[in-house]
């Protein structure tokens, strides 16, 4: 506890430079009896603090004092802030502490050439809950359990050794051993319900990403897709580009699009289709055209009862 009250004071110094004791005591939440004595033990190791007392004095640092950096180069100091800045942003680190305390020591502050925000555009609380929840239960090393609906909307109940948290493709998903399945998997966390951390322990030894399905793991892994043709209409212009790679878009001559793209199988297509309603059409494969159309038909008959297919 001593030896982090003495780098606090040292830290505080170099970012003032010229502080009282009783500020320190104040900050720290020791006497000034006590902040002497640390002054004395950083002056007995070889830093160059000194006191000054009466009017206008204080307790200084020398001018030309400054910690020895040259274990980090320039290039690397920055690096170092910036990946500290994305941290906080994502609340991976709790505090602006050690931000500011490496600020201090590498004399400079981080550059805002970047901007990191994972949440949600209507700040979803639960998935900050869920965030720091399975963050704690990551390094505590405990199981967490919760209600879980995967890809086809099937319900389970799922206790977990979790591993780590993953971003991709926009969402955050929670690796972890699944004592349910007896295997790997990964959990999407906005699918997640009711997530509670437990308070069984379990060894990490066995947890490795070593384990894991090369698909989970390896970011060049191909799974099998599935082609297809799609025509959106201009509308729809700015979500082609937000869902579509540029190489797989050729813009027509009125204005529609046309799309060449594939997929992983899975029931999610069909959504993703579907909420662009009328504004695309597809064109392959055809048993997609017809699962769009039995789709369509359910959802006219849910808002007119009465409403009969034609036949086509």
């Amino acid at each position: 506890m001593k030896n982090s009250r003495l780098f606090e004071i040292l830290y505080l110094l170099m970012e003032h430079r010229e502080l009282t004791a009783s500020w320190l005591a104040h900050k720290l939440e020791v006497s000034q009896r006590t902040i002497y004595r640390d002054l004395d033990a950083l002056s007995a190791s070889g830093i160059p603090v000194y006191c000054q007392r009466g009017k206008g004095g204080g307790i200084r640092l020398m001018e030309q004092f400054q910690m020895d950096r040259s274990l980090i180069d320039e290039k690397e100091q920055e690096e170092l802030l910036t990946a500290l800045k994305s941290l906080q942003t994502i609340k991976a680190i709790d505090n602006s502490a050690l931000l500011s305390r490496l600020s201090v020591l590498f004399q400079k502050k981080p550059t805002d050439w970047l901007e990191v925000d994972f949440g949600s555009w209507d700040g979803h609380a639960k998935e900050q809950q869920y965030f720091e929840r399975c963050k704690e239960a990551i390094l505590t090393c405990r199981r967490l359990h919760f209600t879980y609906y995967n890809s086809s909307s099937q319900e389970s109940s799922r206790t977990v050794e979790p591993l780590c948290l993953y971003y991709k493709g926009g969402g955050w998903y929670l690796k972890a051993y699944c004592l349910l399945k007896e295997d790997y998997r990964m959990f999407r966390l906005n699918r997640i319900l009711d997530l509670t951390v437990l308070d069984e322990t379990f060894s990490p030894g066995r947890i490795h990403e070593a384990n894991f399905p090369k698909e989970y793991m390896d970011s060049s892994y191909a799974p099998p897709t599935i082609p297809f043709t799609l025509l959106f209409s201009p509308m729809a212009a700015y979500r082609v580009m937000d869902a579509f790679l540029p190489e797989e878009i050729e813009t027509q001559k009125n204005g529609s699009f046309l799309v060449h793209t594939s997929y992983p199988p899975g029931q999610w297509i069909l959504g993703f289709l579907m909420s662009f309603g009328k504004d695309v059409q597809v064109l392959e494969p055809e048993w997609m055209r017809k699962e769009l159309e039995r789709e369509a038909v359910a959802v006219a008959r849910l808002y007119a009862p009465s409403y009969q297919a034609q036949e086509p």
